[in-house]
Order: structure tokens, then C-alpha cells, then sequence
């Protein structure tokens, strides 16, 4: 798990107590450290912490396996004819897992502090197990032939021995050279504090130190066999991953392909020595998904991703063969956010049901702003030309601003050309706004994420305001 180390995907084929780097707004409260290589800590030297508790799938292409000992997580994956496991399992944070993240940081427990390195990654159930080698607990599993199934309750990863108040499921399906993994969170906080949005590891995979090669397509002219990126960064970076998918390979070209549906953000990293080792040495690559997620005290998600084991080749034909991104915003937010999330405010939780309930307001007036944000996209402007929200504001503001974000820009940039001001009525009554972008300055090449927000005009209206937003689409 990338402690993100300081929340639907595919893997085209661990997770070291490593947490993708939360990628936060420019303005937000909270910055996590950056880690450029992980602490000591987990499996001492090369030794596991218990003997392998391993249900293996296996085909003509490709042999996986889970472990019960490591909560169920994916800590073998080999091509078929090989007895090379790509799977880093140095410790209890690495794998191919699951890792979430929460508020508050740091976060303690039942007397509990959490372990110095990790003190800022806060609330963060792991599935494999915590920082001291204590492994998360197996409740249930069963075998099928092409098939696995695992429920966990992970361990908080920075505190001694603490199970996680929430559980995790994992469906996996073996076909051809890939492998399919739906994951279902169900959570069960006795804090019921709404707490920021943050990147998930949904999932993470670390593989051993000779998949060293992080290749990725970020470019602008996605599925057209456009010639690919290649990295090995040891710092952790955020890639814009146009065609949903990222893979770590050797140098014969052979690895792992991770492939998320409409999936954009993802993280590459690398640490210790590369080229050389096998699964529990500490010098690993790493690459993840890490999506925005708004983590409810009692919240329900689920996400799936493809694993794809072989080539470059492999990879992207998977992904070209899976249905293309969509190309223009059709948010219907009947039970749930769709990747949005917030900065500076909050909406009323989870259930969603039938609207995003939102406070159109700050949630701290010391902050400059609020937002209200998209995940990442890949739209081109031109099939964008108009926008359609529907939803009730009730506030006694008549302004509020739509705003624009492109590949090249780290953060929303409140400059003339990237936003827009539309009229609303503050009755509480439900409306369908039209925003007319046809022309606009700015609105040009590609969009890759938008937000709403409240002119800082308008701030003055802000007590008590709400909005109902019941979709955002690009036809009425």
C-alpha cells in the first residue's frame, strides 16, 4: 500500500506499508510528508513472518495466488513456465492490496499512538497488515477454479496490532493472462467526523526490484498507439494516465499492466536498488491507482480493476479492446458521488440518495476559497460545448462559477480563462443551469477536471447556504 507511502480499475499484469502520496489541492490544510524510501520495519531480513498460506489459480499463461496469512492479499503472481514471483513481500505493506485513507492525522486508539514514520497518514486500514507484523484477519474465503473470493478485517497500518473498523472483500477471476479483482469496503467508524477526501490506494502493487521500468501513456492522443512514456523515478509521482492503465516491467519488456476504467490518476515509485532481487528483499517498484475518495464513517464502495500480465503489447491490447473513457461529463448522482469530491466544504454523507447534499459554504473562512471537484478526465473541449446542472441552491448569492482544469496544470488556476460565472436562484427550488462554453477563452484542447465553487463576492451570502446537485451532464 502506497501509505500512499508518506478509492474502478483494471491490473493488466505489493504494497509496502507505502500509501500513494495524497495529491491535495494547492490551498488544502494538509500536506503528507514524502517518503522517498520506506522505513525499516515488517519481515525481518528475508524471512516471512508465518508459512505461506497460499491458494494458487493457475492457467496456460499465468499462476496467482492469495495468501491468509498476509489478509487475503494478491503475494504471487508468475507467468506460466516460471517459478519467478514478481510479488514484492518484504513486509506486511507491500503486496497487491487494498489501502484506504481517513481522517484524523495522526490518528490513536484505544491508547494507541501511531508509529513515528507514519504518524501523518491517519486513519488507514490495510488489508495485508500493520507496520509490527501483525497480519489483518481472514473471516471467510472459498476457492472456485478460475476463481477466488476473501473477506478481511485489515489492520491499521502506523498502530500496534489494531484491527480497522471496517471490512474489505475481494472477488478475483483468473482468464487468460489477466486478472480481475472487484474489492467491496464497507465501513464502520464510531467517528463520525466528515474529514476531507483523500487518494486511495485502490489498488497498490509492488512488484521486485528488476520490474523496474514504470511505463505509462500520458499523452493527448490516446488510443492511437502513440508512443508510450518511461520512468524510474525513486520519488513518488503523480501521472496523468490517458489510456487507464500503468505497468511496471523488465528488461526483456515482461511485467505487469494495472488497467482501470475512466481511472486518470495514478502514482509511480521505486526504492532501494533496482535490476536486481527477488520477493523479500526491501528494494522494490511500485505503481497504484489513486483516485479522490470521500471515506464515510458508515460508507459503502466498490471498485475493479484488471491485472495484465506480459508486454506492452499485451497491455494495450487489453486496454483497446475494453470500452473508451467517456468523452463528455453524465454525472447522475442517484447513490453516490461519482468520484467527486471537496475541498473546504462537506455534504451531508453518506447515504446518497438522489443528490450530492452539499454546504455552499467554507468550512474554515480563514481558507480562501471552497470547491466542489470532479475527478480526473479526458475530454476534448470541442465535444463539450455546453454544460447542464441541475440542482437547487438555496442561499441568498446569484452568482456561482464553473471552473476548468487542464493536463498541464497541477492545481485550478482562478484566472479569467478558466472559469466561468452563471446566474442561480437562491429559492431551493431544483433548475436545470445551462452553461454555454462554445467560444469561451480557455475552454480549448483538452479538459481534465472540473469544479464549482462561489465567487469570493458571494462570500459574504455563505451562512446557512446549501446546493442539491442532482447531475452534471453535457446534454439536457
Amino acid at each position: 500500500m502506497f501509505r500512499f507511502y508518506p478509492v474502478l480499475v483494471c491490473i493488466l499484469v505489493g504494497c509496502l506499508a507505502v500509501t500513494c502520496v495524497n495529491d491535495y489541492p494547492a490551498t488544502a490544510p494538509y500536506t503528507p510528508p514524502v517518503v522517498p524510501n520506506p522505513p525499516g520495519g515488517g519481515l525481518p531480513g528475508k524471512e516471512q513472518s508465518s508459512p505461506n498460506k497460499r491458494l494458487f489459480l493457475s492457467n496456460d499463461k499465468v499462476k496467482v495466488a492469495i495468501d491468509l496469512n498476509m489478509g487475503g492479499a494478491i503475494n504471487y503472481l508468475a507467468e506460466a513456465g516460471s517459478n519467478e514471483n514478481m510479488v514484492n513481500n518484504n513486509d506486511l505493506g507491500r503486496q497487491l492490496q487494498t489501502s484506504i485513507y481517513g481522517g484524523p492525522y495522526p490518528y490513536s486508539v484505544n491508547g494507541k499512538q501511531p508509529v513515528y514514520e507514519w504518524r501523518n497518514l491517519g486513519w488507514n486500514p490495510v488489508q495485508t497488515g500493520d507496520y509490527y507484523n501483525h497480519p489483518a484477519q481472514v473471516v471467510s474465503y472459498q476457492q472456485g477454479q478460475n476463481t477466488l473470493y476473501v473477506k478481511t478485517i485489515p489492520k491499521i497500518w502506523p498502530l500496534f496490532d489494531e484491527p480497522a473498523d471496517c471490512t474489505m472483500q475481494h472477488w478475483i477471476e483468473l482468464k487468460d493472462n489477466t486478472i480481475h479483482v472487484r474489492c467491496r469496503i464497507e465501513v464502520s467508524r464510531f467517528d463520525t467526523t466528515h474529514y476531507e477526501g483523500r487518494t486511495q490506494e485502490t489498488p497498490c502493487v509492488y512488484l521486485n526490484a528488476p520490474y523496474y521500468r514504470q511505463v505509462i501513456y500520458n499523452g493527448l492522443k490516446p488510443f492511437t498507439n502513440d508512443a508510450v512514456s518511461e520512468y524510474t523515478d525513486h520519488d513518488m509521482r503523480t501521472r496523468y494516465a490517458t489510456e487507464n492503465w500503468i505497468a511496471l516491467l523488465n528488461t526483456k519488456g515482461r511485467g505487469v499492466g494495472l488497467y482501470r476504467s475512466n481511472a486518470f490518476r495514478s502514482n509511480t515509485a521505486s526504492f532501494g536498488q533496482l535490476r536486481e532481487g527477488n520477493e523479500y528483499d526491501g528494494s522494490s517498484s511500485y505503481i497504484n491507482n489513486c483516485d479522490y475518495l470521500q471515506i464515510d464513517h458508515n460508507g459503502q464502495y466498490e471498485y475493479e480493476y484488471t491485472l495484465v500480465v506480459g508486454s506492452i503489447d499485451d497491455i494495450r491490447k487489453f486496454a483497446y479492446s475494453q470500452p473508451r473513457p467517456a468523452s463528455a461529463p453524465n454525472y447522475q448522482f442517484v447513490n453516490d458521488r461519482q468520484g467527486w469530491y471537496y475541498f473546504n466544504t462537506q455534504d451531508r454523507g453518506w447515504p446518497i440518495q438522489n443528490a450530492l447534499a452539499i454546504q455552499w459554504a467554507r468550512h474554515d473562512d480563514k481558507q480562501n476559497n471552497f470547491r466542489v471537484m470532479s475527478p480526473l478526465v479526458f475530454w476534448r473541449a470541442t465535444d463539450v460545448p455546453k454544460i447542464y446542472i441541475q440542482a437547487a441552491f438555496r442561499t441568498q448569492g446569484n452568482r456561482a462559477r464553473f471552473a476548468w482544469k487542464k493536463p498541464e496544470e497541477d492545481n485550478f488556476v482562478d484566472g479569467p480563462s478558466r472559469y466561468v460565472e452563471f446566474p442561480i436562484i437562491g429559492d431551493g427550488q431544483l433548475r436545470t443551469y445551462e452553461i454555454n462554453l462554445s467560444g469561451q477563452s480557455g475552454w480549448d484542447g483538452v479538459i481534465n477536471q472540473i469544479s464549482l465553487n462561489s465567487p469570493p463576492d458571494q462570500y459574504s451570502f455563505e451562512k446557512g447556504s446549501t446546493v442539491q446537485i442532482r447531475s452534471i451532464t453535457s446534454k439536457p
